[in-house]
């Protein structure tokens, strides 16, 4: 085997290691340092589903280590109480997630308000959004379709052969009648963007 592909080899290993390392929820070092209450408390700060702890308990047992789970469960019950309030409901309600599933019995319920409030904040701006974009898509429409009449009109002028004539005239009045239903369909779309604007504002004035 050459230099080169023992070299090749070589990294093409320490790039599955580091991969692998990648992968892993839980570093070896702290495995062995084994501070599970503190883990589950960052866990359950963060969010986190208690069985998170699953994932631990499968890469530190490589390292020759057995996870205390009724410690990270404390500490992840702590967790949560920072976590299950009615702010960070409302601000995964917001980012358009789905809800939470780790909080439960009494902290759920300010969460769950917080994320309903949330969702419907994210339901509102992402129909103004979706309206506006279909508004600006259908305004770019209307420009090139009104370049292209007049670039057809001024084909139109020059044009001597009658039939070409006749091709470009029927052309132009297809362009103006799709032109028309634009229009239509752009006064539609601004109906419903106000609309949606309207609905959007008192939420959105609550946060």
């Amino acid at each position: 085997m050459s230099l080169t592909q023992t070299l090749c080899r070589l990294a093409a290993g320490f790039s599955l290691l580091l991969l692998l390392a990648s992968c892993s929820s839980i570093s070896k070092d702290e495995c062995l340092r084994g501070d599970w209450y503190s883990l589950g408390v960052n866990d359950g700060k963060a969010g986190t589903l208690a069985s998170k702890f699953r994932d631990y308990q499968k890469d530190c047992t490589e390292h020759g280590v057995t996870p205390d789970f009724k410690a990270y469960q404390q500490g992840h019950s702590q967790g949560l109480v920072f976590y299950c309030d009615f702010p960070h409901g409302e601000a995964r309600g917001r980012s358009g997630a789905e809800y939470n599933t780790a909080c439960s019995g009494k902290l759920e319920a300010d969460f769950r308000r917080g994320y309903q409030q949330g969702r419907r904040w994210y339901q509102a701006k992402s129909k103004v959004d979706e309206l506006g974009s279909a508004i600006n898509s259908i305004q770019m429409r209307i420009e090139q379709h009104k370049d292209e009449i007049y670039r057809s009109n001024q084909q139109i002028a020059m044009e001597n052969d009658p039939n070409r004539r006749a091709s470009l005239l029927y052309r132009t009045d297809r362009l103006r009648d799709e032109l028309e239903d634009f229009h239509t369909e752009l006064g539609r779309l601004q109906v419903q963007f106000y609309q949606a604007q309207q609905a959007f504002a008192p939420l959105n004035r609550s946060y």
